[in-house]
């Protein structure tokens, strides 16, 4: 059976960090927008679903497809931004401006 100790983990969470606060802005940007997108309309479509089915279920199975084109595409969430930038940051990996920079920019998006 395969197993990832919790520091192997840790490590690819920081590297991650790393890699996410060495975006451009341009980057940041644009992949904050577009994730916004797509999550809009992942809603829209679960709402869609769930007022034409009467079923709320249905509209559960077609929300997270929004999440999993995201995290497919490799594109900026917020969310992940927050929980990730500022582990490097605490590590010392990043310095705060690096951090406040990279948080605002993909907010913003």
């Amino acid at each position: 059976m395969d197993y990832i100790t919790p520091k192997e983990v840790a490590g690819t969470m920081m590297a991650a960090a790393v890699t996410k606060s060495q975006l451009s802005v341009k980057d940041l940007l644009i992949r904050g927008c577009l994730s916004g997108a797509l999550l809009a309309i992942s809603v829209t479509l679960a709402l869609l679903a769930t007022s034409q089915t009467k079923l709320s279920i249905v509209g559960a199975f077609v929300f997270p497809v929004g999440f999993v084109i995201i995290v497919i595409l490799g594109l900026e969430l917020v969310t992940g931004s927050f929980s990730l930038v500022p582990l490097a940051w605490f590590e010392k990996k990043i310095s705060g401006a690096t951090m406040l920079k990279n948080l605002f920019w993909v907010f913003t998006g």
